[in-house]
Order: C-alpha cells, then structure tokens, then sequence
C-alpha cells in the first residue's frame, strides 16, 4: 500500500493555558522569571514540535527574548523543580531553540500598530526596559519616539555586552520587532546635549526615563589618572563600536562581578594572551555567574582573590602594576557589604593596562536645573508605586532606579512604567492598579515524589573549544540540534499544568486516587490534587466518572471537539475503511508521521488522555 503524509490537525494552543491558569499558583520557574514568562507553555510546544507557537508565548511578556536567551542568567532553572530530582531544565537553551527555528514566522509577522490614543510618549534610552515600554505603549495604540545617544538602539545590549555573548544580528531581531510597530527612532540624540527634556515634556503627553547605568566607577587610589588606566564601559563602547581600543600585552581587570567578567574575556579576545584579574571576594564570594568564571578560567584568564587596589604603580606615565593589599573580610557580620584589609601584608600585581570594572552608575547630568529631582548622591526621586518622578508626566523604569539588574528584570520594570504611563495619558489614578512582583507558587518537589520520578541526562550545550574562541568574537555557544531540544524539553514535568476538581461534581468515588501514580489526590469530602504532587499526566481526567477533573495546561474535552474537523467529510463510496488513529502529539506533530490515506491521525497530548467517549466519537463522526 502507498504511503502519503497524513494532514494532521495540531490542537489549538490556547495562551497561557485553560482559563483557570491565572488564578493558581504559578510554577517555579515561571514565578522565577522578573516577567513571569510561562516556562512549561513554550517548553511543552517546543516538545511537539509547534515552534512558531512556543515563539509567541515567549515572546508575550518579553520583547527582547533573543537577547535573553543568550544572555539571561536563568532564575527559572535555579527554581526549577527537576532540581529534586537530577539537574534543572536547560530553560535558555530551549528558547533558543524556539526562536532560531522560528526566524521566518517572526519576520512575516511584523506589522504596524494604529496609532488610536492621539497622544504622544518620548522614551530616553533603548535598552531592555525602554524597549519593553516602548512595545506596550505601541501596542496601547499610542505615538511613541525613541531617543538613543548613540547611533544604534539596544543601549547598554549593544554598547556593552561583548559580541560573543550577543551577536547583534539577534539584538537586531527583537528591536526590529518592536520598531516595526511604527515606533519613531531618533539615534545619536543626546538628552541635554542634543534636546532638552523640558522641549521632550513640552513636545509629549508622557515622558519615560530609562537611561540605565552607562558610567563607570573609578577608585581614588595613587596612579589612578593617567594613560593605560581604563574604565569598563568606555572600553566596551570601543569594542563595540570598533574603535579599537589600545591594550598593553598584560591587562589586568580590577573586579569580580559579570561586567569584570566581560572585560577579561574581550581583553582575551582582543589578542592579550596575559590577562588576569584582581576582586576583593574568594571564589565562592565572586558576584560574577560561576558558569562564567569557569569559562574565563578555560581561557587561561588568572583571577587573584581577596586582594584590593591600593596604588598603580607607574614610571613616569607607564603602567607598571598594580600594588594591593590583602582582603580580610568583604562583609559585615550583618552580611553588608564593607571590606576589611590588611594594610600590611600587600603585593604587585604586574600590568601594562588595568581597566577598572567596580560598578555603574547612571549619567544624569541632563535633569539638572528640571523639575525632576535627584538627590546629593545622584540618586533620582521616584514613587515606585507609580514609577513618576518628581515631575509630572515624567516616569522612570530600569537600573536608573532600581539599580544593577538583569535584562529581563529590566523588561518587568518597563512593563510598570508602560501601564502607569497609559494609565496617567487615560486621567487614571496609578497607585494601587500596577501588578504585583511577587506571585504565589507551587512548593518544591517533596522528597518522596522525586523518587519516583525517573532521572534523565540533561542535554549538555556545546562550546567552541577555548583555544578557538579566544580568537575571534563568534557567539562561542553552540545551540541545540533538533533532536537534543526535544529530548530536553521532553524532561520538563509540566508543574503548575496539572489536575483540579469541581467539588460541585466530585463523588469522592476514590477513582482519581486509586489511578494516579503520584499520590497527588486526597479524598475527603470531595478530592483535592495537591500541586506539589501533580505530575500533569491526565490519567485522571478522562477516568473520573463525573467529568470533575479538569486540566490547567489544556482543554480535557478538546479531543473530542478536534475529531470531526480531522475527519471532515466521510466519502461514503470509500473502498477502504476509514481508520482514526490517536496518536501522541510528542510524536506525530514533530516527526510527521507517513500513514496510509484512510487513517485519519488525530494529535493527544498523551494516548493516555483518551477515554471511551473519544472512541465514541470517532464512530460517531464516520470511522470505521
């Protein structure tokens, strides 16, 4: 018999889940992410193959996914549940997956948004958070301007995070996304410089201010001004902006956080084959990601721990070390941050170039003589409960109030500013009407439940070998093939997603408890599935002899409602029977299965999840 590939029709993936998703607690990973991107939504896609769809629930609450799924530092996998039981789900890995494969639908869908408010939003700075507000409001229906100091947007994404951690042809896509939206740019404008904020608030209904943290902090020890000392972000901006930075053969990098990370590796990459670096804390004390000191150490890059500048020592103008003295303590007993040293006992650290990387601070210059307020210590006034200012109609969202933070936390906080700015531009109050942060969630996965759950490889990335990457300023990162994103998304437990009953129907007949693996039901007046122990299996639902049992993550009837539409119309002249084949969409959505022309493949979640009266209905609408 010939074979042809059956049409299958793939079930409708509603956002976010059933209607009841909303109104439970959240899963760890998702109550984790500062947006609260709904992990297991896209990652169960990503697992039946439906990319394009994974692609728009990521997407949803994050306009700079690409960006995050190379750069985040991945909350929800240190939240992740499978922790219990062997590693955390690859969660980064999986959206970049998602969106690489998703590359062309994403492009096709670009459209512009009507502008239906009349009225006018002015956005200061590009970066993660004016993004994400400047993606909301356009979606509001409001006229919304950019302005960007430097010649491209992205901010600090494209001035300062190093190419091979984010190649800016990725940058290019989320920013294409939202400018597409008819979002006014004006690049190489400087507030202050080039325009007044006065001429922004005259010319606009709202103003937002989210200029990050683009200056570096210097350290006022002997030696420090002159040639061959640099500062982080001026250095990241000359790399970024190819105007080639001038290094020594010997770079040492004052630092230990992320930023001083960054430096170190592009010094590297810049041709230094002697870099090292100086922090105050040990190696389990460092605020850089440990994945990211293991990294730089692979690239030969020397860290000194527990050491503090005191002096650059120089001959003349030339750079000749760096003299420091050893650190006894970097906290207080009340866990602040206050460094203790041994004046005594200090050493030379041999340089030629030192580049200073001990954090950022905002360039506020421009609000001076305004009606913004900011404080002695450069500190701008805001109300957090409406993210304005001290003046009217100017807000605030990102590090410029919130401090050093993450790009997506930096997303969560534009999503605030966007919704308090269409609630002033619409003369509504603010305060008491922004979401909350903090969002419930189901407990940790209890000791007795991992034990039943088969443990499971996670599928390790790859990396170009470091005498590879250390020449060149590829993305060192190599992602998932197809077959090791399945196999990955398939470890994902779907917590969150799982059973709940209507008491209004429930018997308290025991069948659900009787049936589940998991011990997640308990049976008392009527059942109870407990979270923390729902695996999301739906072998309950279809056996519960009232219909009580619904499934968060999907519709438990929608097997039923798909089999006509995947039957269409029966031939009754057919020479051959006309068969209906339930078939796992795990399977059949990814590989595409080739079945004889008589079967009809209607895509389950799980065959397991097929009760009797879906049989029913296959004859009931023709089958054989």
């Amino acid at each position: 018999m010939a074979l042809s590939k059956t049409k299958t029709t793939i079930l409708p993936y509603k956002p976010y889940g059933a209607e009841i998703k909303e109104t439970r607690p959240y899963s760890p990973c998702r109550g984790a992410c500062p947006a609260h991107t709904d992990v297991q939504g896209y990652v169960g896609l990503i697992a039946q193959g439906r990319y394009n769809e994974a692609f728009e629930v990521i997407t949803a609450p994050n306009p700079v996914a690409s960006v995050c799924s190379l750069i985040c530092h991945h909350p929800c996998e240190q939240a992740c549940r499978r922790c219990a039981v062997d590693e955390p789900l690859a969660v980064r890995h999986l959206k970049r997956f998602a969106i690489e494969k998703s590359l062309d639908y994403r492009r096709n869908k670009r459209k512009l948004v009507k502008q239906t408010r009349g009225k006018s939003i002015g956005i200061i700075g590009s970066g993660p958070s004016g993004l994400a507000a400047a993606n909301d409001l356009a979606n509001f229906g409001y006229s919304v301007t950019i302005y960007e100091r430097h010649p491209v947007l992205g901010g600090m994404l494209a001035s300062a995070i190093p190419p091979y951690r984010l190649p800016r042809e990725m940058l290019k896509e989320d920013i294409d996304d939202v400018i597409s939206k008819g979002i006014e740019v004006k690049t190489n404008c400087e507030i202050g410089k080039d325009v007044k904020l006065d001429e922004l608030t005259k010319k606009h209904d709202a103003v937002l201010i989210a200029i990050g943290l683009s200056l570096s902090r210097s350290i006022p020890i002997p030696g420090v001004d002159g040639p061959n000392v640099l500062l982080a972000i001026p250095f990241l901006e000359d790399v970024a902006f190819d105007r080639k930075p001038k290094l020594g053969k010997n770079v040492l990098v004052i630092g230990g956080g992320n930023v001083a990370m960054d430096v170190a590796r592009t010094a590297r990459r810049l041709g230094v084959k002697d870099v090292s670096m100086a922090c105050l804390e040990s190696a389990e004390e460092m605020p850089a990601w440990k994945w990211e000191v293991d990294e730089a150490l692979e690239e030969s890059i020397t860290i000194n721990h527990r050491w503090g500048p005191k002096a650059v020592k120089r001959e003349g103008d030339v750079v000749k070390g760096l003299e420091v003295k050893k650190v006894k303590s970097v906290f207080d007993a009340d866990g602040r941050f206050s460094p203790a040293y041994d004046e005594g006992e200090t050493r030379i650290l041999e340089a030629d170039t030192i580049i200073i990387t001990i954090g950022q601070m905002s360039n506020v210059s421009f609000l001076k003589d305004s009606a913004v307020k900011v404080d002695e210590r450069g500190r701008v006034e805001w109300n957090p409960e409406t993210q304005m200012s001290s003046a009217k109609g100017v807000f605030l969202s990102g590090e410029v109030v919130t401090g050093p933070g993450s790009a997506i936390a930096a997303v969560a906080n534009g999503h605030r500013s966007a919704l308090a700015m269409h609630l002033y531009c619409q003369g509504e109050a603010i305060e008491g009407k922004l979401p909350v942060q903090e969002k419930e969630t189901i407990e940790q996965m209890p000791a007795d439940l991992a034990e039943k759950i088969a443990q499971e490889p996670r599928q390790k990335i790859k990396h170009l070998a470091p005498e590879v990457r250390c020449d060149t300023m590829v993305h060192f990162e190599i992602g998932y093939d197809e077959q090791e994103a399945l196999k990955e998304a398939g470890r994902c437990r779907g917590c969150g997603g799982g059973a709940v009953v209507d008491p209004n129907k429930c018997m308290a007949c025991l069948t659900c408890q009787r049936i589940c693996p998991y011990g997640a039901p308990v049976v008392k007046a009527w059942s109870e599935i407990r979270p923390e122990y729902c695996q999301a299996c739906g072998l309950c639902a279809p056996e519960c002899p009232g219909e009580a049992i619904s499934m968060v993550s999907y519709d438990v009837r929608e097997i039923r409602n798909t089999i006509p539409t995947v039957i269409g119309k029966v031939d009754q002249k057919r020479k051959e029977p006309m068969i209906v084949a339930f078939m796992c969409t795990h399977h059949v959505g990814v590989l595409g299965f080739d079945v004889p022309k008589n079967v009809k493949a209607v895509p389950v979640h799980c065959a397991s999840r097929v009760d009797i009266l879906d049989m029913l209905k296959a004859f009931e609408s023709g089958a054989d």
